[in-house]
């Protein structure tokens, strides 16, 4: 009867022991490292219509999808033309084609397209991208 007893009076105490133990430990805090601290793709400058991307900015853009103002999807980011004070002159492009072949590399000036998100949405159509001047 006596351990019975115990086992009553000790079962609560138990049982907030092990309910107390099962939280898990706040992580600790850590010091943000360099490469935390770079911002990412979309954390772009942009004054007026002067788009500044840093060298590596803009490598992140290469191969993200370029979207017409339809919503429509037609190629994707080749390559940024920047300036030595990093203002985009102009994006170039590879729309069309299928799996990669019938592709036509294209560019635009930085007042044609905006950087959005995840994705760059150009300021035409997809048949008026079509006329877009080529790349050489």
């Amino acid at each position: 009867m006596r351990a019975f007893a115990l086992a009553v009076l000790l079962a609560p105490a138990l049982a907030f022991g092990a309910v107390a133990q099962d939280k898990p430990a706040a992580p600790a805090p850590t010091p943000q490292t360099e490469q935390q601290a770079t911002p990412p793709a979309a954390a772009t400058e942009q004054t007026g219509k002067s788009l500044v991307l840093t060298e590596a900015q803009a490598k992140e853009w290469v191969g993200k999808p370029v979207y017409s103002n339809e919503g429509t999807k037609i190629g994707n980011v080749a390559a940024f033309a920047r300036g030595a004070d990093d203002v985009v002159a102009e994006m170039h492009a590879d729309i069309g084609g299928f799996l990669g072949l019938g592709e036509t590399r294209v560019k635009l000036t930085a007042d044609q397209f905006e950087l959005k998100g995840d994705r760059v949405i150009i300021d035409m159509t997809s048949a008026q991208a079509k006329d877009l001047p080529k790349v050489e």
